[in-house]
């Protein structure tokens, strides 16, 4: 080995002791901007302090010193245990290992991509049960302390004036406690039994929440087809079944509930509120007041609908982080885990959760297998749907067609009798594209396509053929063809008819929906932008996966 030029030769242990120090902080810095590689290091102590070593000498020394950027997994799972006993007597959190403070979004992204035998070690802790493994070296390697308050820049030493408590304000103080509610609900929920991942294939156990929230988003469609009487009609069938969905909620239920406040708020405010008045009052007289649900309500009508605008990220991101805690401790490939990871990608397009969750989510399901690559390349055809839909509502008509074509080839190489709720809902792509491009042969054609691949897959009656009969009886109406828009309006009403009698005489929907990604439409704004980095990330996780060994 050679030495280096100019120099008496490589760091002497005295030189090491000297720089210690030093070096320690370089490597633990912080600040984003201050973080270093080795490499950064290495080049860094040789230009301004003539310091010279290979990499092999630093990670020896650096082994000697104890000292290591990487997270362990009993340090993990000790940070975690104590996180959860601080926060159930109402203190916040900071945590240092060796010394050196960790960011929360890193230890949140170390969750998600631990392995499960890992995650349910974390549970394990988190639920108070001990873990001999790492009780012997927690005092000296993890801890986890209170904030230490900012100082008044006015403050001295010998003077320090401590302010009287503030109350918090409410609209900072509600998402919070939702938040804490959620987080011992959805525990408790998993811990008992009540929620349980479906096996591979198996019905999912969130359809109940799925359905309800379909039929919603069905009623805004109706109404928006000119279908008034109808629309409305269905919705208040979705009032009066929300009493069933607060007796036996699923997992989604919370969510399902917010969404479709916003949902109907979009479309009128007085909606939204309506809503919120009548699933709080519903809540209180149907469950205990100590109920979780009621507590939850409580809270929110405080805010009502602006404060839910306000905080629905929140929420949902705190909500859908336990819930992917649960589903990646378990080594499975289930219904359920699809399902989530598509509530996932539907909430970020909309802009209600971060990219960097989204992210990390759909990287550790595909990564563990939680997911596998057949349902990945299921949920990028997904995410280019919504693409199109995007696209479509800012005309951007030829990158909304194009993508509707490469949908269209992806089902062309698939079983034909598979995925025939995506080809139904491409169907209606091709028949937007057409409308909004002014073709109308074409789009009556597709048209027509649409309602019989509908009449197909679902039946003459189902929701889902009689609001493709709306929309297109409602184009028909526009272009004029009057002739065929009466036959189509009569042949609606009697279909109408039977759904209605259905579900008078069932007291419940007539369908059961038992996907999340039925409905074809989008129910809230989605940014194209939004969208597009979610059908990139799932090519670039696609391709990392063709690529491993």
């Amino acid at each position: 080995m050679s030495t280096p030029t100019g120099h008496n030769g490589w760091a002497t242990a005295d030189d090491w002791a000297a720089q210690r120090d030093y070096i320690t902080t370089l490597w633990y810095a912080q600040r984003p901007d201050e973080n270093r590689t080795l490499k950064e290091i290495m080049q860094l102590m040789q230009e301004k302090h003539q310091f010279f070593a290979t990499v092999r000498m630093y990670k020896a020394r650096f082994q000697k010193w104890g000292i290591e950027k990487k997270i362990k997994a009993e340090e993990a799972v000790e940070i975690f245990r104590q996180q959860t006993a601080r926060a159930a007597a109402g203190k916040p959190t900071v945590a240092y290992i060796r010394g050196r403070r960790i960011d929360p979004d890193r230890l949140q992204r170390y969750r998600y991509r631990a392995a499960p035998l890992i995650s349910k070690k974390i549970m394990r802790a988190e639920k108070g049960a001990d873990d001999e493994e790492s009780s012997s070296s927690r005092i000296t390697q993890v801890v986890c302390r209170t904030p230490s308050p900012s100082p008044s820049p006015d403050a001295t030493d010998s003077a320090v004036s401590i302010s009287p408590r503030l109350e918090e304000p409410t609209e900072l103080r509600v998402p919070h406690e939702c938040m804490q509610i959620l987080h011992n609900f959805i525990n408790g929920a998993f811990d008992s039994g009540i929620w349980q991942m479906a096996a591979e294939g198996d019905r999912a156990e969130m359809n109940g929440a799925f359905t309800w929230q379909h039929y919603v988003a069905s009623s805004q469609g109706l109404i928006r087809h000119g279908r008034m009487k109808e629309g409305f009609s269905l919705l208040s069938l979705c009032f009066d079944q929300y009493k069933q969905q607060l007796q036996r909620p699923d997992s989604m239920f919370w969510l399902a509930t917010y969404k479709c406040a916003m949902v109907l708020a979009s479309q009128n405010n007085k909606l939204g509120d309506a809503f919120i008045d009548y699933a709080s009052k519903l809540t209180s007289l149907i469950l205990p007041p100590g109920h979780p649900f009621n507590q939850l309500w409580s809270r929110v009508v405080l805010t009502g609908m602006r404060g839910i605008k306000d905080h629905a990220g929140a929420i949902f991101e705190s909500y859908l982080d336990m819930w992917g805690r649960h589903v990646n401790s378990r080594e499975t490939n289930t219904t359920n885990d699809v399902q989530g990871a598509f509530v996932f990608v539907q909430l970020h397009c909309t802009g209600l959760l971060s990219f960097s969750l989204l992210e990390t989510v759909i990287q550790g399901m595909i990564a563990g297998r939680a997911i596998s690559k057949e349902a990945a390349e299921y949920l990028l055809q997904e995410a280019k749907f919504r693409l199109v839909l995007s696209c479509l509502a800012r005309r951007r008509l030829k990158k909304a067609e194009t993508v509707t074509k490469e949908i269209m080839a992806w089902l062309d190489s698939q079983q034909p009798n598979a995925y025939l709720d995506l080809r139904c809902k491409t169907a209606w792509l091709m028949f937007e594209v057409k409308d909004r491009k002014g073709a109308q042969a074409e789009a009556l054609r597709a048209g027509h396509d649409l309602l019989k691949i509908s009449q197909e897959v679902y039946g003459p009656t189902h929701i889902q053929t009689l609001e493709a009969m709306s929309a297109v009886e409602s184009y028909c109406r526009k272009i004029g063809a009057t002739a065929g828009a009466e036959q189509m309006a009569r042949d609606f009403e009697t279909r109408w008819r039977v759904f209605r009698d259905t579900a008078n005489s069932l007291n419940n929907f007539p369908q059961q929906i038992d996907q999340p990604w039925y409905y074809r439409s989008i129910e809230l704004g989605e940014k194209v932008s939004s969208v597009q980095e979610t059908v990139n990330l799932f090519e670039r996780c696609l391709k990392l996966t063709d690529d491993s060994p």
